[in-house]
């Protein structure tokens, strides 16, 4: 998987040699959060360690990362604190709500076995912010917004997923328009909801039961201690 993290970060050399979207971003106040590029050595570790394992994984698909969790890391949908729990040797405790929800589904099912059945990505492997807080790749001007998902769709083929689960009615309409367009030839499956709704108590139970639903559906994995029927 090492192509992934090298495709992702030539995609930012080429926008820092180039400049134009860059200087677009700055008309608008705009920053790209630099998680990923400080951390891909991290991140490569976390691939190594998850998803050398070959195989036809469903993919979660998100909008981009937020400052607080994948932002801070680059490892999609994992803050610092899944980080300390998955990989060995690392040592920090900052959590994001989106985040510790996709742990709570990743230990449910065992780390390894989650991720051999399911990768996680977003649109945009950037993230975004204006005067500090965080923006989403729907924001961006139209003119440069489309240069954040050119990746995504080479992403795609490179982990020739069985199916892509959208999280979020946003990014159901653009894989949509995506496989219309004839960018993207993989099913598109019912949108869950995005973690960060499922992370907060009253939304919690029925969230989770929907993730174990499109989970065990599409891949046939089992939570700890839940024998298949």
């Amino acid at each position: 998987m090492d192509k992934i993290i090298d495709l992702h970060l030539s995609f930012m050399d080429r926008l820092l040699e180039e400049g134009d979207v860059l200087r677009e971003l700055e008309r608008e106040r705009i920053s790209i959060l630099p998680g990923f590029t400080e951390q891909a050595e991290l991140v490569r570790s976390y691939y190594k360690k998850f998803y050398s394992k070959p195989g036809h994984r469903i993919v979660f698909c998100g909008i981009n990362p937020g400052k607080y969790g994948a932002g801070k890391t680059g490892v999609p949908f994992i803050d610092f604190h899944g980080i300390s729990r998955l990989l060995p040797g690392h040592d920090r405790e900052e959590k994001e709500r989106t985040a510790q929800f996709m742990l709570s589904i990743i230990e449910e099912y065992g780390e390894g076995e989650f991720q051999d059945a399911v990768y996680c990505t977003n649109l945009s492997w950037y993230g975004f912010q204006r005067d500090g807080r965080n923006l989403n790749y729907y924001i961006l001007p139209r003119n440069v917004r489309h240069h954040f998902i050119e990746s995504f769709v080479e992403e795609m083929k490179i982990v020739q997923p069985s199916f892509i689960v959208p999280l979020s009615e946003e990014v159901g309409r653009t894989l949509r328009q995506l496989v219309k367009d004839g960018q993207l030839d993989y099913p598109i499956a019912e949108r869950l909801p995005h973690p960060l709704h499922g992370s907060f108590p009253t939304n919690l139970k029925r969230t989770q039961m929907r993730y174990h639903k499109c989970i065990e559906e599409y891949t046939g994995l089992q939570r700890k201690g839940i024998s298949r029927s």
